[in-house]
């Protein structure tokens, strides 16, 4: 079997064909290149193995799936495969492959690849600056507690974030492809502009912190007013420079500067261990009784900054401290170059956790034992004081740490800009996205002004709440996708992280909220306000994106549990207060894929008031095995027809081999699942291009047009037999120019020519396009239909006329009731010729809901009447048994025979009924030739009347009108006059 995307090679069993001594034939004859696949007749162990792939092996997937042949490949590109990767080719059934043309990268192992960089984006400025300061503020106990809530926070996002990495790989943008891939594109673009704010906010903080640390250290501050302002934007400009001159140098220098952080904890922790025990006394500068310690430094005693002028507490400490354990997603950024990502990113994330979260208690215990209060409250920079062997190797190397803390985040702040405009989900950074691989320079020129901004407040203290908002939010966010791929349960979630659950996806997401509230309620209703705007305007820009996220997964699992909650009710969905309309519209194609008749979608899109579901069918001829690529061209056709319509809902095109009938009807009664399927059918009445005979009829000479007539009646027929209602469009081509222009003239109107009821859809449909724009303000005007002398029946034209507006008053339907008597047109005879009396075409007459029956009406002549039961059932309205208007089938329908004396005969029964139709057709253009829509029954047609007297009485029915809906409902009632 030939399909689309593959060679097709022709296979032969072996042996087959062969002539007796001659040399044996090959088993694949391949297509296009002869020797691409050609059996080595040599070796036939090897075209042995040759057929055997072809014959019994996986079978190539087209249209993107790929065989197993392929499988190494697969591994290889884990999604990323362009369109060329997902063909398979004759060089994939090759036994010998040849070796790749260049030199996998060097794969790093957990300790290089994932601790070292999270060791070295977690330790920081605040570890020198304002830990020993937060110690003396908090005391012992809470500061470990500060230390202990951030590093908690950290490590149940590092749980979700292991889990996260080890389901597929980690690409460009880290933490915001993450998100974006698991949250939807809406949340990622906004979660990772934030992001993106932080990690350049980040930067101000290590470029002040390095200003600070060197203005103290070497007490060169307070020579100008700003200076500190100058000095850090200098330092900044210097820093975004470098990144752009020499990245890859910013890079190789990441180690060096890793080693300098680690030696100037070591210089501190061993420097204070040693005046604690006398065996140094540290800088001159230090008090004689630094060393003194009371027990208050376990408690906290909170006092007022002398430079901020905040008096700190709990949270506001947390929020200080809080940048000092961001870092942990570097290792996850590296997963395509680990070794074994699998075990490095779980691993090398929680060891560094653990190792920093240890650093800061010995930190926070060393210092809070060792040192008094005063001392940690006045020296911000004490751990330079106390240094061994000399403060300055510990001032330079806080400088130098700063600097290249303040470089990666430059360096990785441009890039994670650049992931998110190359994704295309923020459209307004779309100039910042890097192209052909090169360096972002316009990403590092914005990240180098924006981190220039918070340099201007000279204080780190000031901005390290906003990186901690900025941070919590992308933590939470992180926390919330692992909880909520979780719950769903998706086939696709298979990390290999198992230490996790959606336990600790929702902790961790409620303690990041929690803590971003408590920390400053203010700055945390501004950034989730800033996220929301910003999802706000992704949504509104339309961008598609299909990463299979888990938005998609809530979706389709909520539409899951509904439907079959809905189902769950049995064959009967719907009360009447809940009935709406779920649409079938059959559109026929030509020969380009485009529908025939495009006002079908158009009246589809007008209906969409009616809040129900809309599904498009088209059918196509051709063969599923080798032609099922047009149905995607056709489908994709109709999806963008419905888009540029602005109708919601669902195309579908099936393929049809030989009989069109058998497989229409089957796919209109498959289409829709469950509660979800259409209960109305809309088609269009077709264009039959025929000169009538002398009575009306389509020539029966004509054996085509005949059968095209048996084809469509027999396809009512058959959607009526399936319980569905029948919507036909006549004469609808005006529709589209109605959508385009939009609100309709003051005095447009839609009249409704009520023959029977038979449910209220023919009621119902005109009152939900009223709520359309194109047809606001439209008057509905119904004409109630009568014939004959009502007061047979014992009831004035006035007082059934006052039933009717009470019942459309009780089914709040607005409308004008317009009576029309047909007996008063002299076209028509008040006695048919077969007998049947024609006193009114009503009936029985509709009852309020305090009482009485309520009865169909149909008509007794061309609309036969059944019989009929009273009663009320739930809906407020009686039920009947009863059909909605069809031909009478005992008429004889044979034309009549020409006479000598035909004014002495009685009208034939075939002229009875077209005279019927004249008498509608003169009434309905006397009184709605220049309506906007005319709505009116379709006569249910039977077995018994053949199709060309159907498709004759509905032509001159509506011969004259303009666009025409001929509705026929299932039956079952979609008003009520309950509430």
């Amino acid at each position: 079997m030939a399909t689309a995307g593959f060679a097709s090679p022709h296979v032969m069993w072996p042996g087959a064909g062969a002539e007796a001594g001659a040399p044996p034939k090959p088993a694949v004859e391949p297509l296009g290149k002869p020797d691409a696949r050609a059996v080595d007749v040599a070796s036939p162990t090897k075209a042995f193995q040759r057929q055997s792939v072809l014959l019994w092996g996986q079978e190539p997937i087209a249209r993107g799936g790929r065989s197993a042949s392929a499988a190494s490949h697969a591994q290889s590109t884990l999604g990323n495969s362009s369109d060329d990767d997902l063909r398979e080719t004759p060089e994939d059934f090759e036994m010998e492959r040849k070796p790749a043309a260049a030199p996998q990268p060097e794969k790093l192992g957990t300790f290089k690849g994932v601790f070292l960089p999270c060791v070295q984006n977690i330790l920081g400025v605040i570890l020198f600056l304002r830990l020993p300061w937060i110690t003396g503020q908090a005391g012992v106990l809470q500061a470990s507690g500060i230390v202990l809530v951030c590093a908690l926070s950290t490590f149940v996002t590092a749980l979700s974030l292991s889990a996260l990495a080890t389901n597929g790989q980690v690409q460009a943008g880290g933490p915001y492809y993450v998100v974006s891939r698991n949250l939807g594109h809406e949340v990622g673009g906004a979660i990772g502009v934030m992001f993106y704010l932080g990690t350049t906010i980040a930067a101000s903080m290590y470029v002040l912190g390095a200003v600070e640390a060197f203005e103290t250290g070497f007490h060169v501050g307070g020579g100008m007013a700003g200076q500190t302002q100058v000095v850090s934007l200098l330092v900044c400009g210097a820093l975004a420079m470098i990144v752009m001159v020499g990245v890859k140098y910013v890079n190789m220098s990441a180690q060096v500067f890793l080693a300098i952080v680690i030696f100037s904890i070591g210089c501190l922790l061993f420097g204070v261990f040693l005046c604690a025990t006398g065996a140094y006394s540290g800088d001159p500068e230090l008090p004689s009784d630094a060393f003194v310690v009371s027990g208050d430094n376990y408690a906290a005693n909170w006092t007022e900054d002398d430079e901020t002028g905040i008096t700190p507490n709990f949270l506001w400490s947390v929020g200080l401290f809080y940048p000092s354990v961001t870092g942990i997603m570097a290792g996850a950024n590296r997963s395509g170059v680990l070794l074994d990502a699998k075990r490095s990113i779980p691993l090398g994330t929680l060891g560094a956790i653990a190792l920093t979260t240890g650093i800061y208690l010995a930190v926070v215990w060393s210092y809070g034992l060792s040192i008094s209060r005063e001392v940690l409250l006045e020296k911000k920079l004490i751990v330079t004081l106390v240094a061994w062997p000399h403060k300055t190797v510990v001032n330079l190397g806080i400088i130098m740490s700063c600097i290249g803390a303040g470089l990666q985040c430059m360096t990785g702040a441009p890039r994670l800009l650049s992931a998110v405009a190359q994704d295309g989900t923020v459209p307004f950074l779309a100039p910042f996205a890097a192209k052909n691989s090169r360096e972002p320079v316009k990403a590092v020129l914005v990240t180098c002004f924006i981190a220039a901004l918070p340099c201007l407040a000279g204080n780190l203290d000031l901005i390290t709440p906003i990186i901690t908002m900025f941070f919590l939010l992308m933590y939470a966010t992180v926390n919330f996708s692992c909880f909520l791929i979780t719950v769903l349960e998706s086939p696709g979630w298979r990390p290999t992280w198992r230490f996790f659950s959606w336990h600790s996806g929702l902790f961790g997401f409620i303690l990041c909220i929690s803590l971003m509230l408590l920390i400053s309620y203010t700055m945390a209703v501004v950034s989730i306000c800033c996220v929301v705007l910003l999802f706000v305007y992704i949504r509104k820009q339309q961008v598609e994106k299909d990463w299979g996220d888990s938005i998609e997964g809530i979706r389709y699992q909520v539409a899951r549990d509904q439907l079959v909650a809905l189902s769950s009710r049995g064959t009967e969905f719907y009360h009447p207060k809940n009935w709406r309309p779920q649409l079938l519209v059959l559109c026929k194609l030509d020969g380009t894929g485009n529908p025939k008749k495009p006002e079908l979608l158009t009246l589809a899109a007008m209906l969409k008031k009616g809040q129900g579901l809309l599904m498009t069918l088209a059918m196509v001829q051709g063969d599923v095995k080798t032609d099922y690529s047009t149905v995607e061209v056709y489908s994709e056709l109709m999806r963008m027809h419905m888009k540029v319509g602005d109708v919601e809902g669902f195309p579908r095109v099936l393929m049809y081999e030989a009989n069109l009938p058998t497989a229409l009807l089957s796919a209109i009664q498959a289409s829709g699942c469950g509660a979800l399927r259409p209960n109305t059918v809309v088609l269009g009445w077709p264009n039959w291009g025929f000169q009538a005979d002398a009575v009306g009829l389509p020539p029966a000479s004509d054996a085509a047009l005949t059968k095209k007539c048996d084809g469509f009646v027999g396809l009512l027929q058959s959607i009526v037999g399936c319980s569905k209602a029948v919507v036909v469009l006549k004469n609808g081509a005006q529709l589209e120019e109605y959508m385009a222009v939009g609100r309709p003239p003051a005095a447009a109107v839609i009249d409704v020519w009520w023959v029977v009821h038979d449910g209220g859809l023919l009621l119902l449909l005109p009152h939900l396009l009223r709520l359309h724009k194109a047809w606001k303000g439209c008057r509905l005007r119904i004409y109630s239909v009568i014939n004959g002398d009502t007061e047979r029946d014992g009831e004035t034209v006035e007082q059934f006329v006052a039933r009717i507006t009470t019942f459309l008053n009780d089914v709040r339907i607005s409308a004008e009731l317009v009576p029309i008597n047909i007996s008063a047109n002299s076209a028509f005879n008040a006695e048919s010729s077969c007998g049947v009396p024609l006193s009114h075409i009503y009936h029985g007459i509709i009852e309020s809901r305090g009482g009485g029956d309520i009865v169909e009406q149909v008509l007794e002549a061309s609309y036969r009447p059944r019989a009929v039961t009273a009663g009320y059932d739930a809906t407020g309205i009686g039920q009947a048994e009863q059909a909605p208007p069809m031909i009478d089938r005992d008429m004889d329908y044979q034309p009549v025979a020409p006479s000598a004396a035909p004014q002495q005969q009685q009208p034939g029964p075939s002229a009875s009924v077209f005279q019927l139709a004249d008498a509608f057709n003169a009434e309905m253009t006397k009184h709605s030739s220049r309506a906007r829509l005319v709505v009116t029954n379709l006569p249910l047609m039977v077995e018994a009347v053949p199709s060309r007297t159907v498709v004759g009485f509905v032509e001159r029915l509506t011969r004259g009108l303009g666009p025409t809906l001929l509705i026929r409902g299932s039956g079952s009632e979609v008003v009520t006059t309950f509430g």
